[in-house]
């Protein structure tokens, strides 16, 4: 690691070394990042990976902090912070072209000043392009696979870009090569009055407050849905919703989102976790998979 934070000075690449990665996250857990990246331009990302990669340390890439439970034992070796990738371009005929630090809010506020429509079904998710594109958002029956045209990434040494019909999109997971570093997505919207489009954007931020508790310390969805059925249902239907442990508890207004509280620790969120999986698997026989991604060391 020590030859690989000499790499990053003589390259004038920003980090910070033992950053705790709580306040980088929407559910304000998560202990230290060995080494955190902040890079200024999706350059310097790809530069801060292929260093990393060359001496074999592991590399994570941090956009939003949502979706996402760190352990209490941090991250061992390198994070990324995609933050500085922040360009925004309209390129014509509804393509915009977005680079995968830049919050799904300020992609939304930049379609709604253009008149493009597409991606209201998101408004209220605390995201980045790169985190939508590669859990495939969606929700009310939309999905951002629907929009997507390309994708450049940073793979096996070089920057690619791949066509967003040759991906292989599943249910939250947008099927590109493992390991691959999003640098930016072009996205294809369709023309709409603004007025219309703040119309839209109310009313899923509407639903999505009415159903979800907007505004607390979550990760969103803990599970993925089952086929044929909501895990927010069988949770509900077991008891877990408003069931607490230490600092974070089931939301009282939909059991698939748990929420956590000041001084709240990765591990109470985890026990929840194990708790809603063997009860749903007790009493239904269905297998419960985290919808939110679990990295770090215990």
């Amino acid at each position: 690691m020590q030859a690989l934070l000499r790499a990053y000075r003589e390259h004038g690449l920003p980090f910070f070394e033992g950053v705790t990665l709580a306040p980088y996250t929407t559910l304000r857990v998560g202990g230290p990042a060995r080494c955190l990246v902040t890079p200024k331009d999706y350059q310097q990302a790809c530069l801060a990976v292929d260093l990393a990669f060359k001496v074999g340390v592991p590399v994570f890439f941090l956009g939003g902090g949502s979706n996402l439970l760190v352990r209490d034992g941090g991250m061992p070796g390198v994070v990324v912070d995609l933050k500085g990738l922040n360009q925004l371009r309209y390129l014509g005929k509804g393509l915009v072209e977005a680079e995968a630090g830049v919050s799904l809010g300020a992609l939304l506020r930049f379609c709604h000043q253009k008149g493009l429509s597409g991606l209201e079904f998101l408004a209220g998710v605390p995201a980045t392009v790169g985190g939508i594109v590669r859990m495939n958002a969606g929700a009310f029956g939309y999905e951002v696979k629907d929009l997507l045209q390309e994708v450049t990434v940073w793979h096996g040494g070089q920057v690619e870009t791949l066509r967003a019909p040759d991906l292989k999109f599943v249910y939250r997971c947008w099927g590109g090569p493992s390991g691959a570093l999003i640098l930016k997505a072009l996205f294809l919207f369709r023309p709409l009055p603004p007025e219309d489009i703040e119309e839209r954007l109310r009313y899923f931020l509407g639903r999505r407050r009415d159903r979800q508790p907007v505004g607390e310390a979550t990760a969103g969805c803990i599970f993925k849905n089952p086929e044929g059925i909501a895990a927010g249902f069988l949770l509900d239907k077991i008891g877990l919703k408003g069931f607490t442990h230490g600092r974070a508890h089931f939301s009282r207004k939909h059991a698939n989102f748990i929420v956590t509280k000041k001084g709240a620790k990765a591990e109470d969120v985890l026990f929840l976790i194990d708790k809603a999986k063997e009860e749903v698997m007790r009493a239904f026989g269905i297998e419960l998979r985290e919808e939110v991604v679990v990295v770090g060391e215990a």
